[in-house]
């Protein structure tokens, strides 16, 4: 095994799918893991049971990483009210017993842990690293008890990036990007209507490619920090969506405002401070957001005339 391997979790999901082929193509020597049996090929990608310390301790001895990238977890708030258990077990367990295999093994590795933005407190004001943080839902706890553990390892390097909304191709279309641009996709008319909730409200998005150029760039790089946001310190709202892919199509979309969608619970705006991550390591963001958004409407179109709808 190479001194530099990287060892990359759920290379099966939206972020993992691009980060794993990207370090790929760098010529790292890079190995993933993923849930789905059908997709290890047990030479560079293997099953893995997140629940499972021992499958965990013994995969940390296979590979004997430099670099961890801890991308596999459980990703949904909304999920995380019914399954809190499972949403603790494979956010928090799970990294537990990778550090302590680390520990155990005294591996140099060191450790990119996948926070979120969704642990700060409901705020107007621009998120900073030091922004207060609340325990608003399982996942929110999950999160937090995860960056605890910098402080349970003191031995291991431990980074953690607070990422905030990151989207483009690939991604599943429950979330709202895709989920227009999947709709301009594929509708064979000029218009096209769309049944939403808050269309103003603001999200701080991020393509997914800079997200990974990012994660690549805090393992790699000395970190004076522990903890990072990932964003691109802009918001857009869903009527700012809606009008690039209206320009970049030729088409129209035709609102309607469905109250029962509507969330109350609904943050305004979550907007993130990125000046750290930007003064502290080479990594900026590159691709526009209008690009994202026409990039991801490509990648639906390209489903809809191979006859693909599904993706990760």
């Amino acid at each position: 095994m190479s001194e530099k391997n990287w060892l990359i979790t759920g290379i099966e999901g939206f972020v993992g799918s691009h980060f794993f082929p990207a370090l790929q193509k760098r010529g790292y020597s890079v190995f993933g893991t993923t849930w789905k049996k059908e997709l290890a090929d047990h030479k560079t990608i293997f099953y893995l049971d997140l629940s499972d310390p021992q499958q965990i301790e013994a995969m940390v001895q296979k590979i004997r990483p430099r670099y961890l990238a801890l991308i596999a977890g459980f990703s949904s708030m909304r999920d995380s009210f019914q399954k809190p258990e499972e949403c603790l077990k494979i956010n928090y367990e799970s990294t537990q017993h990778f550090l302590k295999a680390i520990r155990k093994n005294k591996l140099k590795t060191k450790v990119l842990i996948i926070s979120s933005a969704m642990m700060y407190c409901p705020s107007d004001e621009i998120l900073t690293e030091a922004s207060a943080i609340c325990n608003s839902s399982p996942y929110a706890e999950s999160k937090i008890k995860q960056e605890e553990l910098i402080k349970e390892f003191p031995e291991i390097e431990i980074v953690a990036s607070r990422s905030f909304n990151h989207t483009g191709p690939g991604q599943l279309d429950s979330f709202i990007v895709p989920k227009l641009a999947k709709g301009f996709a594929e509708t064979k008319e000029n218009n096209i209507t769309f049944e939403l909730g808050d269309i103003d409200s603001e999200r701080d998005f991020l393509d997914v490619r800079d997200v990974c150029d990012a994660y690549r760039i805090l393992l790699e790089e000395p970190t004076d920090h522990n903890i990072y946001n990932v964003c691109r310190s802009q918001c857009f709202s869903v009527r700012q969506i809606i009008n690039i892919l209206e320009k970049k199509t030729g088409k129209k979309a035709k609102i309607i405002i469905n109250p029962e969608v509507v969330n109350r619970n609904e943050r305004k705006i979550i907007l993130g401070d990125n000046r750290r991550i930007l003064n502290n390591t080479s990594w900026r963001p590159v691709i526009s957001f209008e690009q994202t958004v026409y990039d991801t409407y490509l990648y639906w179109q390209e489903r809809k005339n191979e006859g693909k709808w599904s993706t990760y």
